[in-house]
């Protein structure tokens, strides 16, 4: 079985590389294709541990979306966005600070090489997807997200059929990767929903078809961090200053607190009151005992904050085996694995200097991204979901969310950029009786024209 999927995946990367070699446009459309080829094809598959479904380290899943993302930086090639110079320079110094980090102080293994090159891997990823995205029309990249949409609705129908036929002993639609693995890029995709039903005006009927199928799926997971994840979704993008915004947000709630209290999310909102029990135990110097659900996870987190404090400054360096060699330097050789939190987890890897590195990172593509105030404020909501879900587990290194941060980078680019183009072009144009809105390409499925380019591609490094 592991060697078929391994040969499916390869041939799938394969082709899914070269489709985005031969077109632009093929580039970004890729990207919803990648997720797809992880859920449809192996519908009928059971559950597999993704520690066993690796290709030469790298989970088989990553590899769609990985070979999307290299054919993305090959058809990009040294075009970088000026405006991410700051990202860049904190992006080199964050890189070589690794590379000393875990590669030449802790050894030159392949462990710690395939450890560190995932970070300029998705580093490229992010960068190539940008600058992609914002040559684009409006209107194209669009469609691109509708097709993002469209394909985590049916893949949470995939999901709840295989739990109903018994495949799955969940709604889990990612043989290949656990449930929390699942519920992050369904978290991830979320906010999508709502733009896409506010920008290309979808019915109210759709908007709650989309919600229902998605909110039912992540339930039957029983994942309590993806029912965090949808509400906070939902709350984050409704949370508006104003009276309608208001009026909204207080719709959001009751239909969140009916679901909440119809009985369907039982299960998971039990585990979601164990969860609150827990901590509220552990803010007051409680002990956690093995009668809890969560002995296990408070245990991976007091392991963490004692290792972190023990390799404050530098940290244990990137991956499993150096955690595990920190553990047992700390006195905690009997746990084997992380903490479950990514800000835990990386700031006992990376130390503080490397942490603060990291956090410097994320902030500069959360501040080129729209405000909570504009029509875009999906895409930032997207990023605060992300940030609350990884204080739940620790898929930084998900190939399909630094994709998608960059197709939203670069998406919010293309519109600041035709803004003061629209806006010069008004006056000549009222002079003459009619108004504009952009030329010609910008209508077109393809490239647009070259007001976007000029403020957001052009900069000081050329391929």
């Amino acid at each position: 079985m592991l060697t078929a999927l391994q040969l499916y995946y390869l041939a799938v990367s394969t082709a899914l590389f070269f489709y985005s070699l031969h077109r632009p446009q093929n580039a970004l459309r890729a990207f919803v294709m990648a997720i797809a080829s992880n859920i449809f094809p192996l519908a009928p598959v059971p559950y597999m541990d993704m520690d066993i479904a690796r290709l030469g380290g790298l989970p088989l899943v990553y590899l769609p979306a990985t070979a999307v993302g290299l054919a993305l930086a090959m058809r990009n090639g040294l075009h970088l966005p000026r405006r991410l110079l700051s990202l860049y320079v904190l992006a080199g110094i964050y890189l070589i600070y690794t590379l000393c980090n875990t590669v030449l102080l802790r050894g030159t293994s392949g462990a710690n090489i395939v450890y560190w090159m995932a970070w300029p891997l998705n580093f490229l990823l992010l960068i190539a997807a940008a600058a992609t995205a914002s040559r684009f029309s409006e209107a194209f990249l669009n469609r691109v997200l509708l097709g993002c949409v469209w394909v985590l609705v049916a893949a949470c129908v995939v999901g709840l059929a295989r739990y109903a036929v018994g495949i799955g002993s969940d709604a889990n639609f990612v043989p290949l990767m656990n449930r929390n693995g699942t519920v992050f890029l369904v978290a991830l995709l979320f906010p999508l929903v709502f733009h896409v039903h506010a920008t290309q005006r979808k019915s109210r009927m759709w908007l709650a078809g989309c919600v229902s199928i998605i909110a039912l799926c992540v339930v039957l997971t029983y994942s309590r961090s993806g029912l965090i994840g949808l509400m906070a979704g939902t709350l984050l993008y409704y949370w508006r200053f104003t009276l309608v915004g208001m009026l909204k947000l207080g719709a959001a709630v009751l239909v969140i607190g009916i679901f909440l209290q119809s009985g369907i999310a039982e299960r998971s909102t039990e585990r979601l009151m164990a969860a609150g029990n827990t901590v509220q135990a552990m803010l007051h110097g409680q002990e956690v005992d093995r009668s809890v659900g969560d002995h296990n996870r408070v245990r991976l987190v007091n392991s963490a904050i004692a290792t972190a404090k023990e390799h404050f400054w530098f940290g244990t360096g990137l991956g499993m085996q150096n955690y595990r060699e920190g553990l047992t330097r700390a006195g905690l050789g009997n746990v084997t694995s992380k903490s479950h939190n990514f800000y835990l987890s990386y700031f006992t890897e990376l130390g503080l200097v490397g942490f603060l590195l990291l956090l410097a990172i994320l902030q500069r593509i959360y501040a080129h991204l729209p405000s909570l105030g504009s029509h875009q404020r999906a895409f930032r909501v997207s990023f605060l979901v992300t940030a609350l879900m990884m204080t739940m587990n620790e898929y930084i290194l998900l190939p399909e969310l630094w994709l998608l941060m960059g197709l939203l980078m670069g998406a919010a680019c293309r519109r600041t950029a035709l803004m003061p183009a629209a806006q010069a072009k008004r006056p000549a144009a009222y002079r003459h009786g009619r108004a504009t809105t952009g030329s010609a390409a910008q209508h077109e499925p393809g490239v647009s024209g070259s007001a976007a380019p000029s403020t957001c591609l052009t900069g000081g490094i050329h391929g």
